[in-house]
């Protein structure tokens, strides 16, 4: 049951903190049962799969929630900034039918994503679709997992899971964008 509520790459630290949950609440004491039991519930809330089957639209869709923090035009192409907060959904979907492929990965550190230092040592990714490129810039509490690589996807498929920072997303201008700077947008929504 927990298969189809909870993303795969959580289910490890969910039963990891379900297991000292209830070693602590039999054999220590009830103060770090009750931590680990809302630990447990956080993490719970954290990898829940909220993905519902959606109708293939023509359009590109939001390939993660967050806030829109920044809109830049870059030669020809628009960037899209959005930054994932720890309550946003963090389940990773494909924005339209491709190829997904990863063309760079660097491993770093965890540092707040508004700083200068963030954008040279965290953690970043940059998957391309096609003609649309994903670049994921890691935030504090961002944790490692795997994506899939080099695979046929379908539109609003699962392609990993992104905890907290800053996605980047460059589009070209052919496509019309129908977002406003400090909008909320939700996984699988029409960009």
């Amino acid at each position: 049951m927990i298969n189809n509520f909870v993303a795969k790459e959580g289910r490890v630290y969910i039963y990891i903190s379900f297991a000292i949950f209830v070693f602590s609440y039999l054999f220590i004491c009830d103060t770090l049962a009750f931590i680990t039991f809302f630990i447990t519930l956080f993490l719970i809330f954290i990898y829940r799969n909220n993905l519902k089957v959606k109708a293939k639209v023509d359009s590109l869709v939001s390939p993660i929630s967050g806030e829109v923090v920044a809109i830049d035009k870059i030669d020809s192409q628009n960037v899209v900034y959005i930054n994932v907060g720890i309550m946003n959904s963090h389940i990773l979907i494909a924005p339209k039918d491709s190829l997904v492929k990863e063309e760079f990965h660097k491993n770093g550190l965890n540092f707040c994503t508004n700083s200068y230092k963030a954008k040279e040592l965290n953690e970043k990714r940059v998957l391309s679709f096609d003609d649309i490129k994903l670049e994921l810039i890691s935030g504090r509490f961002n944790i490692s997992h795997e994506f899939i690589n080099e695979i046929k996807v379908n539109q609003y498929d699962k392609i990993g899971v992104f905890i907290n920072g800053i996605v980047k997303i460059y589009i070209p201008s052919s496509y019309q964008l129908n977002l406003k700077f400090a909008q909320k947008v939700k996984v699988g929504e029409v960009l």
